[in-house]
């Protein structure tokens, strides 16, 4: 009855464009739109059964790897764009469409003689949507989590941005994989995975030690527990997620 009166929160991140591609170029959507279809298509058990005769499970039943896949923001291309490379991947070329400009090339010269996997200068996706964050939010930018089967062709470079005093657009340099390539990456392809990181959360320094008693006896419950049902991290250690 009085939601109206509850006060409107903030978005943690948002996406923004140029008047004059709103509603025309393909616009960033949520991870768990873009679960590749080869872990789609994995049944959740196997025929093979455990010891006390349940179905053995799949990877599609494995939380972190969906956790994973379904976190941040994909930014796609923004339309077709063609290219071709060549057979020793030493040259690559790319052809924009004629109202924008999707793509262009780094100098390899930027990453230093000894980059790996790179005979040619890598591709620098143009990217027309601004990221920004709510003070204190940086934008963590990498290839999307599992997904290299469902896009084997490029792999883009990651990137910690503080997007939250840097709202500007940011491009994508990329290495390319794929010889004689002749042909076209799709509008709406992915790119990378914005993951909004809050700073004050992120500590550099670390402990490592042996595990104490109290730790061991922890492990080892967790063990017996997983031996006596199934599903014991998904339903009673995992968080929910909204």
């Amino acid at each position: 009855m009085f939601n109206f009166l509850k006060k409107k929160e903030t978005p943690i991140i948002e996406f923004y464009c140029h008047p004059s591609v709103q509603g025309i170029i393909p616009e960033p959507r949520s991870a768990n739109k873009h679960v590749p279809e080869w872990f789609k298509s994995i049944p959740p058990t196997m025929p093979s059964k455990d010891n006390v005769n349940r179905p053995n499970m799949t990877a599609k039943k494995c939380m972190p790897m969906l956790d994973a896949m379904t976190l941040g923001y994909v930014i796609p291309l923004c339309g077709d764009l063609g290219l071709k490379s060549s057979e020793d991947l030493r040259q690559i070329e790319v052809f924009n469409p004629p109202q924008i400009k999707l793509a262009e090339f780094h100098s390899l010269e930027q990453l230093g003689p000894k980059a790996p996997g790179m005979p040619a200068p890598p591709v620098k996706f143009i990217n027309h949507w601004v990221v920004k964050t709510a003070p204190g939010w940086s934008t963590l930018f990498m290839p999307l989590v599992n997904n290299n089967l469902q896009n084997p062709h490029f792999t883009c470079l990651g990137g910690l941005v503080d997007t939250d005093t840097y709202p500007k657009e940011l491009n994508f340099p990329a290495v390319w994989h794929t010889p004689n390539f002749d042909g076209h990456l799709p509008a709406g392809t992915p790119l990378v995975v914005a993951i909004p990181v809050k700073r004050d959360s992120v500590h550099r320094d670390c402990s490592v030690r042996p595990m104490s008693d109290k730790e061991f006896k922890a492990i080892d419950d967790i063990r017996k527990q997983q031996n006596t049902r199934v599903r014991v991290y998904t339903d009673e250690l995992r968080e929910k997620r909204k």
